[in-house]
């Protein structure tokens, strides 16, 4: 009984990496849809409010791309010893420990460069960033 239970939960565990890729696209490879650049979605910007928009997201793109890289080396080797016969816990109970944190650090990233960009922004840029970014949501959905 015991074993039908572990090789179900083996088996659920190697499809989530392919579940997560398939529902984020963009975290395995180029995004299928443009999102626009805030530059292109807010009006009124100041030449220093769009020079100070473009270098923050370039560089939180940067940091963003090179953890999403780790993680996904991290998800191959959890791949690799989820293949593997025998018990590969000793080595996968880290991997999963290592890809959590890499996608909660993606996370933080993400906030902080929201928080950064919300400092550039007056308060009707704002208004008007995130309504843009509430109609992206709702056509995603779709």
């Amino acid at each position: 009984m015991n074993r039908i239970v572990i090789s179900t939960i083996a088996a659920c565990l190697a499809l989530l990496p392919l579940g997560a890729a398939a529902q984020r696209p963009h975290a395995e490879g180029p995004r299928k849809e443009h999102r626009p650049e805030i530059t292109e979605i807010v009006s009124d910007l100041a030449p220093a409010q769009k020079r100070k928009l473009e270098n923050l997201t370039n560089d939180s793109k940067q940091r963003i791309e090179k953890l999403r890289g780790q993680q996904k080396a991290v998800r191959d080797s959890i791949n690799r010893y989820m293949d593997m016969d025998g018990d590969q816990s000793r080595t996968l109970y880290p991997l999963f420990d290592r890809e959590a944190k890499l996608q909660a650090e993606i996370s933080r990233q993400m906030y902080a460069t929201k928080v950064r960009i919300d400092e550039v922004l007056t308060p009707e840029q704002r208004k008007e960033l995130k309504t843009a970014n509430q109609r992206h949501h709702k056509k995603k959905k779709k």
